[in-house]
C-alpha cells in the first residue's frame, strides 16, 4: 500500500457549485473591463457677436447763458430801491439799485472833520517849526527844542496823509450806493429787494450777458466718454427741435451729485428763453460689437469671452466698453457672426471639447 495516493471522486454536486464560483468571479472581471458608453464633451449654448446701437438716454437741463454774474454792492448797507425785475434787459451803465446813502454820507462828514482838525495841527506843527528854525540860526533856541518840533510837524503831515485817504475811501464808498450793469444783458435771477440789509459783495441779483444761449446739464461720470457732441434741444410744451452743440465739460464734479456740469450750445436762439427747461435728445451711436451678458466674464473693462471653433472653446480676452440690461459692448478683433458661448461659461476650460445642443443657438 505504500506509495499509493488516494483519489477523492469528484461528485456532480460538487462540480457545479465550481463552476459557478468562477462565473461569478469572471463575470465580475468583465463588468470592470467593459465600462458603459458615455459622451464625456460638454454641451454649450451659444450666440454670435452682434452689432447694435448705443441708446443715449435723455438729459434734461436749463437754458442759460454763456456769460453771467451774480452782482451786488461793494459796500454793505439797507437797499433803499431795486430799479429792476426779472427778465429785464438792461445797457452796461444803468443803475439797478440803490442803497440807502445816509450812513455812508455821515462817513464822509466825519472824514471831513477830521481832515480839518488835522489840517490845522500841521499848519501849527509847521509855524512852530519855522520859528524854532529862525532862532537856532540865532542861537536864541536849542538844538533840542528844534529836532522836537520837527519830528512833530513829520507825525501831523502823517496823520494829514491818513486823514485824507480815509476821506478819498469814504467819497468812494458814498459813490458805491448806485449798483450799476458792467455789461448789457438779462436779469435772470433776484436775491435781494428793497428793505434789505446786504453786506459788501452778497448778491443782490444775476445778470446774464447777450449772446446765444447754452442748455447746462448734469452729466454721471459713466457717460461723460461716450457722450455724444451733437443733440436736439426740446423745451418743455415745445414740439420744436433746437440743433446744439457740445461747448465744455467743468473741471470739477460736484460735491453733492457727483455729477459734471456740461454745456451745450444752441444754434437758434430766437425760439428759447434763459431759465427755460429742455431736454437734450441724443442720436443712438452704433456700437462696435456685442455679446449676451452672461458670455462675458471679468472685472472692469477687461473681461474674456469663449470662442467656440472646430467642435473646441478658446478664451478670448476683450475690451467691455459698456453694460446694458442684457448684452455687453465690446470692443474686439472679431468678426460678427463669430460664436461664442452665451452661458455657463465659469465651468470652461481654454481648449475643451464642446457641443452645440441643436435648438438652443444660433
Amino acid at each position: 500500500m505504500k506509495g499509493l495516493r488516494r483519489v477523492y471522486p469528484t461528485t456532480s454536486h460538487g462540480l457545479g457549485l465550481i463552476l459557478m464560483v468562477f462565473g461569478i468571479g469572471l463575470s465580475g472581471c468583465q463588468d470592470q473591463a467593459t465600462p458603459a458608453k458615455t459622451d464625456p464633451t460638454v454641451i454649450v449654448r451659444t450666440a454670435p457677436i452682434q452689432a447694435g446701437a448705443l441708446a443715449q438716454p435723455d438729459l434734461t437741463g436749463t437754458v442759460v447763458a454763456q456769460n453771467q454774474s451774480a452782482l451786488g454792492f461793494q459796500v454793505g448797507g439797507r437797499i433803499a430801491a431795486r430799479l429792476v425785475e426779472r427778465g429785464a434787459v438792461v445797457s452796461a451803465g444803468d443803475v439797478l439799485a440803490r442803497l440807502e446813502p445816509q450812513d455812508l454820507t455821515a462817513r464822509v462828514a466825519a472824514s471831513e472833520a477830521q481832515w480839518h482838525q488835522i489840517e490845522a495841527q500841521v499848519r501849527f506843527a509847521q509855524q512852530n517849526y519855522q520859528r524854532l528854525q529862525s532862532l537856532v540860526a540865532k542861537k536864541l533856541a536849542s538844538q533840542q527844542d528844534f529836532d522836537q518840533a520837527s519830528s512833530v510837524l513829520k507825525a501831523a503831515q502823517a496823520g494829514q496823509n491818513a486823514a485824507l485817504a480815509q476821506l478819498d475811501q469814504a467819497r468812494l464808498a458814498l459813490g458805491y450806493t448806485e449798483l450799476k450793469a458792467p455789461f448789457d444783458g438779462t436779469v435772470v435771477a433776484l436775491q435781494a429787494d428793497r428793505g434789505d440789509v446786504v453786506s459788501s459783495g452778497q448778491p443782490v441779483l444775476t445778470l446774464a450777458a447777450q449772446g446765444a444761449p447754452q442748455v447746462l446739464v448734469d452729466v454721471p461720470a459713466q457717460r461723460l466718454v461716450d457722450l455724444p457732441k451733437q443733440a436736439e434741444a426740446q423745451a418743455f410744451g415745445s414740439e420744436t427741435f433746437i440743433a446744439a452743440t457740445y461747448f465744455s465739460t467743468e473741471g470739477v464734479a460736484d460735491p453733492h451729485t457727483r455729477t459734471w456740469a456740461v454745456r451745450y450750445q444752441l444754434v437758434d436762439s430766437a425760439r428759447i428763453r434763459l431759465g427755460q427747461t429742455v431736454t437734450l435728445h441724443f442720436p443712438a451711436q452704433q456700437a462696435m460689437k456685442t455679446v449676451p451678458i452672461g458670455a462675458v466674464q471679468g472685472e472692469g473693462h477687461h473681461g474674456e469671452i469663449f470662442v467656440v471653433r472646430d467642435g473646441k472653446v478658446h478664451r478670448t480676452p476683450v475690451t467691455v466698453t459698456r453694460l446694458e440690461s442684457d448684452r455687453a459692448v465690446i470692443d474686439t478683433p472679431l468678426p460678427i457672426g463669430t460664436l461664442v458661448v452665451a452661458v455657463g461659461i465659469n465651468r470652461l476650460h481654454d481648449g475643451e471639447a464642446v457641443r452645440v445642443q441643436p435648438g438652443l443657438g444660433s
